[in-house]
């Protein structure tokens, strides 16, 4: 399956929200808050890319158009050190409920921010929180996406069918367990209350890079710059790449790599 008789694949992913989080999904356009996406901006992106480069890995960052619009050096340094610049919506909005053209609406205008910046649309689209409808997908095929990343229906990469169309789109799945904003993202709401140690999710998180590698298939984490950015869990995430890479046949691609090669392995 994988390139070079390589035994799993990796893919690094990072959800350059910035203030988008805060000001339109949270709907908390507070400085307070706003500076909680600023962090990730400021201290985050940085050290991510850091990082990155210190191992020579490629990562996929999914961007909001808004955080392309306004932190565009961040965004024009990812993409100059090689990383996939992958579709977020433009303000990190919600828009599966709101009707087809709504949806095209934001699609289109997020596309826009990103090709200012890399010079061609993006492959790849990742809902904000998963928040898909019933024409999500069908939009991103009439706009010649070459995969989805918003669903958890897999370990692996695999064939999703659209609602409407019946049509074939490549969905390279996530997973919760396997987001750090569940774990590490505080807030005063239920839904966010993570404060955990940095031990326990390494725990998982090798965890279930040891189920990939034995069962030589894919493993997605998520990250988000303002989340991951902080010391203790960037130390955390060095710590993983170090035990991942003391495995021979490790891949770390970005998404559009795998959802390439998982295509061409794939379709008759």
């Amino acid at each position: 399956m994988w390139p070079d008789n390589k035994r799993c694949a990796v893919g690094l992913s990072f959800d350059f929200d910035a203030e988008t989080l805060w000001n339109r999904t949270m709907r908390q356009p507070f400085p307070g808050q706003l500076s909680r996406g600023e962090y990730g901006a400021r201290v985050g992106v940085p050290r991510i890319l850091k990082l990155l480069k210190k191992y020579d890995l490629k990562a996929t960052f999914f961007v909001p158009g808004w955080s392309a619009d306004t932190h565009p050096q961040l965004v024009e340094q990812m993409y100059a050190d090689g990383h996939e610049i992958g579709h977020h919506g433009y303000e990190h909005e919600f828009v599966g409920n709101k009707g087809r053209e709504a949806e095209l609406e934001v699609l289109l205008k997020g596309t826009q921010s990103l090709k200012r910046i890399t010079g061609q649309a993006p492959r790849g689209y990742r809902s904000p929180a998963g928040n898909t409808g019933p024409h999500t997908f069908d939009l991103l095929l009439d706009h010649d996406f070459l995969y989805d990343s918003s669903l958890v229906g897999d370990d692996n990469p695999y064939w999703l069918t659209t609602p409407q169309t019946k049509r074939q789109l490549l969905e390279v799945p996530y997973s919760w367990e396997l987001d750090d904003a569940p774990h590490f993202l505080f807030s005063f709401s239920p839904y966010f209350t993570g404060m955990s140690s940095q031990n326990k999710v390494y725990e998982i998180w090798q965890a279930e890079f040891d189920g990939a590698y034995a069962d030589g298939g894919f493993l997605g984490i998520v990250m988000h710059p303002q989340i991951i950015g902080r010391r203790s869990r960037m130390a955390m995430l060095e710590r993983l790449i170090q035990h991942i890479l003391g495995h021979e046949g490790v891949w770390f691609a970005t998404h559009c790599e795998v959802a390439q090669t998982w295509i061409a392995a794939t379709t008759p």
